[in-house]
């Protein structure tokens, strides 16, 4: 995250980690599929293009789970699902295992 507040000093902000020669170096223009939004106060919101890829990923993730779950609720209607005890106490104990807080 990069904190431009032109108030700090003078004219530009201080950036923690950064040389004042390469403050303005990113300056150029945005990557490719970014984002900006600015505002009339100079502020400025730069969200890259990973973030929509991001975002489309988990869509389609979630297009999947719920075909899944629309198999799983007519094989449950139909009769014909069967709970894997064995499997589910398993993944229940590996879970809660995998915990530090213990709780979910």
């Amino acid at each position: 995250m990069r904190v431009d507040d032109r108030n700090l000093n003078g004219a530009a902000g201080v950036q923690t980690g950064r040389t004042p020669e390469s403050q303005g170096a990113d300056r150029t223009g945005p990557a490719s599929g970014a984002q900006i939004s600015e505002s009339q106060g100079g502020d400025r919101v730069e969200i890259s293009g990973t973030a929509g890829n991001v975002a489309q990923a988990l869509g389609a993730g979630s297009a999947q789970r719920a075909q899944h779950v629309q198999k799983l609720a007519a094989d449950y209607r139909s009769g014909n699902y069967t709970v894997n005890s064995l499997a589910t106490s398993r993944a229940i104990v590996q879970d809660a295992l995998e915990r530090k807080d213990g709780a979910r």
